[in-house]
Order: C-alpha cells, then sequence, then structure tokens
C-alpha cells in the first residue's frame, strides 16, 4: 500500500502509523537505517505537559505555552494550523514513541547544557529561558532525552525500528530510490530504485564500511569520508536496478547537509559550515519530490551550532565580533548564536573571559559534561584559545581594535 522512503526515526515512524492502521509498508533506505537520527543525542522535543515535565516539576506547561515559544522561534517558517497540531499532540505523541519502545525520563538538568550528561533525561533543549523568549512564554523543559548512556539517538532508532519490524514492515536497505513512477494520471504507482542483494557478500562489506565510517563521522570526517567512499563504490558496482508499485509514496530522505551544490545554491551563507547527518542527506529526497511537482521554500536556513556551554561558566564572558562589539546574549541556542555570527559578522566571533572564570569553567568540565562533547571541551580549555594578561594585548591578538574590545568589556 506504501512506499516510505529513508529509515531514519521520521520514515520509521510514518511506517509504523501506517502499519497500524493496516496498510502494508515497504521502508527503503540508501544504507542501512537509522539516518542522522542514529548519530543525533536521541532528544525529542516535547510539551504541554508531559508526564516527564510533571516528575521534574513543571506541571503547568500547555500546549498554548508551548505554541506561544514555538512561534516566536519559528516565524513564519511553520503555518499556524501544523505548529497547533504539533503542540496539542506533542503530549500524546511521546506516549505513541513509548509504546513502541522509547524511553523518557524525568531526571531534570540542574545547569544550562547543550546535551546532558547521563545522569539527566530531562532538559531546557532551546532558547526557552533566554530573552526575549522568557517573556513570551513561561520556561518548560521540553528536551527528552532517550533514556539510554550516551548519544541516545541510536537507542531511540533501534527501539521504533524493532516495533516496525514486528508491525509487519518489509525493510529493504542499501536501497537508493532514483524515480517516482506515475500513472497516465499523473498520481503515484511506485518507485525505480537500484540495491545490493541482501545474501551477497557485496552487502555485507558495505555494512560493515558503512557502520566503520559512521562511528568516526563526529569526531574524525575525513577518515569516515575515505571508508564511506569505498562504500560508496563498492555499492556502484553491484547494486542491481528493480521497480516497486505502490499508491503512495511517502519521502523521509533527509536534507542537504552532504551535497555542497545544493548548500552553495540555496544556503551560501552556510556553504561552508561543516555537516552533521549522513551521506544520505545528500538532497535526493527533495529532489525525488521536486520531479513530481513538489515546490520548495525556506531552503536558505540550515542549523549551524556554536554551543558556548557547557560548561555553565563560559556563559560568564562575553562574546563580541571581529568589530569588538558584543552582537548577542551568551546564554542564547547554539543555532541563534551561529545563525548571528554568519549572516551577520562574516562567520567569526571570540568569547572573552578573565582568569577567574576560566578556571572555574576547568573545575566544572567533568561534572557538567562527557564525551563526545567533554573531547571538544578539552580541546578548547587546553589548546583552541588565545590567552593575554591584559585586554589591550588580546585584542591586539584577535585582531581588534584595542579601544572597542575595552569599552565592550568595560560596559558589559
Amino acid at each position: 500500500d506504501i512506499i516510505v522512503v529513508g529509515a531514519g526515526v521520521a520514515g520509521v515512524s510514518a511506517s509504523i502509523a501506517a502499519a497500524e492502521q493496516g496498510a502494508s509498508v515497504i521502508l527503503l533506505d540508501d544504507s542501512h537505517g537509522g539516518g542522522a537520527t542514529a548519530l543525533s543525542g536521541g532528544v525529542v522535543y516535547a510539551g504541554g505537559g508531559t508526564d516527564q515535565q510533571k516528575a521534574a516539576g513543571y506541571s503547568e506547561d500547555t500546549p498554548e505555552n508551548m505554541f506561544r515559544y514555538l512561534k516566536e522561534e519559528t516565524k513564519d517558517a511553520v503555518d499556524e494550523e501544523t505548529l497547533r497540531a504539533f503542540c496539542n499532540g506533542s503530549v500524546s505523541r511521546l506516549e505513541w514513541m513509548q509504546r513502541h519502545g522509547a524511553k523518557f525520563e524525568g531526571s531534570l538538568c540542574p545547569y544550562k547544557t547543550s546535551y546532558p550528561t547521563d545522569k539527566h533525561y530531562l532538559y531546557f533543549s532551546g532558547n526557552e529561558k533566554s530573552h526575549p523568549f522568557s517573556k513570551i512564554a513561561k520556561p518548560a523543559p521540553r528536551g527528552h532525552r532517550m533514556a539510554s548512556p550516551g548519544f541516545s539517538g541510536g537507542a531511540l532508532w533501534q527501539a521504533l525500528f524493532k516495533s516496525a519490524l514486528k508491525l509487519g514492515v518489509r525493510v529493504l536497505p542499501t536501497s537508493k530510490v532514483e524515480r517516482i513512477l506515475l500513472d497516465d494520471q499523473g498520481v503515484t504507482s511506485g518507485v525505480e530504485f537500484k540495491s545490493l542483494n541482501t545474501s551477497s557478500k557485496a552487502f555485507q562489506r558495505h555494512k560493515t564500511l558503512t557502520s566503520l565510517g559512521q562511528q568516526h563521522q563526529l569526531l574524525l570526517p575525513n577518515l569516515a569520508a575515505r571508508i564511506l567512499d569505498r562504500a560508496d563504490t563498492l555499492w556502484k558496482r553491484k547494486a542491481l536496478a528493480s521497480k516497486l508499485n505502490a499508491p503512495a509514496v511517502i519521502l523521509a530522505a533527509g536534507g542537504f547537509a552532504f551535497n555542497p551544490a545544493m548548500r552553495q545554491r540555496y544556503a551560501t551563507d552556510f556553504s561552508k559550515v561543516a555537516p552533521l547527518g549522513t551521506r544520505g542527506d545528500d538532497g535526493s529526497g527533495i529532489r525525488l519530490g521536486q520531479s513530481v511537482g513538489g515546490s520548495l521554500r525556506k531552503m536558505d536556513n540550515m542549523s549551524a551550532w556554536r554551543f558556548l556551554y557547557p560548561p555553565t561558566a563560559l556563559l560568564e564572558g562575553v562574546v563580541v565580533s571581529q568589530a569588538g562589539q558584543r552582537f548577542i546574549a551568551e546564554d542564547i541556542y547554539g543555532a541563534t548564536l551561529s545563525d548571528k555570527m554568519i549572516r551577520q559578522n562574516d562567520s567569526k566571533g571570540f568569547l572573552v573571559l578573565d582568569s577567574t572564570q576560566w578556571a572555574k569553567a576547568k573545575q566544572q568540565l567533568y561534572q557538567q559534561t562527557q564525551s563526545p562533547l567533554l573531547l571538544q571541551r578539552l580541546h578548547w580549555l587546553i589548546w583552541d584559545h588565545k590567552k593575554a594578561p591584559s585586554i589591550e594585548d588580546l585584542a591586539t591578538q584577535l585582531d581588534i581594535v584595542v579601544d572597542v574590545l575595552r569599552q565592550t568589556v568595560v560596559e558589559y
């Protein structure tokens, strides 16, 4: 009845929902499932009164309160009807995920963080406490992290994927859709794709290379690229053409972070940002949608992250541009900071701290972070910084006008 393209959490969730309604579903993935979700922290943004919020003492969050916050965040990117549906159904949707194997807890992180340690699975994951958002909606923690050690995205995906299989969803890995088929009336009739024979040595080799490459995706991207290049070459040599017929096709095939040409065309400001995700985020799903009449908008927006926290002592410093002027609040969400830094400050910014704040950050490091975030922060605090005995000397090192930086620090 339905073909789903892309086996990340979006595609798996769509498959489960369809199978629950009695539909027969085939799930195609260009790799081996998981998508960007499996590499992520496994955080589900939910609110409006979830059990986890109540357990943490935030029983007063409502769908309307959540809507007010998200409306300020999303502006006109999501229409009001869709956004209200998202907020109104948030509690039931999280419960639905739990029925299908996901696990969440109300252990609230007591400090500002971009991702909590394994002691905490609920946190303020956005700008809820920051200005001006805290004046528009009452702050509430809505970052529900899958209750599993480490980066929890893989565990979240595995739980839902197992549920999909139990419901009878048929999965075809290493299957790259190349064309959506239409009948004489222009109605969807199926897809053409290429895939590896799942019983072949080539398939097993491809799976091994893909797994190895994705293990290094975050910390060693150049090594990961070389390994994944070998997997791609193997697929191109051994993949066979096939066709499937179905009256409905759902596209859940990721974004275009790994397509340099599309990034340069649509999101030029972000063209030099290191991509996050998988090679499946090559824009192929978007192009498939376009090929049958789909339209595009908001393609110039990407989420680029430069989180200053944890440790929280770093928030006591002041963020300045190359011109030496403070350009944003330090406690703002990492993507919000990066957006302003990239679009308005030539992608450059500096966090200026004094020796007391620096020492405090080092003391907090091991209590507030864990790998892989810990490794990045260690890099910052040990190697990737400039140090000077005075504001004047620091400004000279950073090529900032001395008087401007001095005035900014004094005023702040």
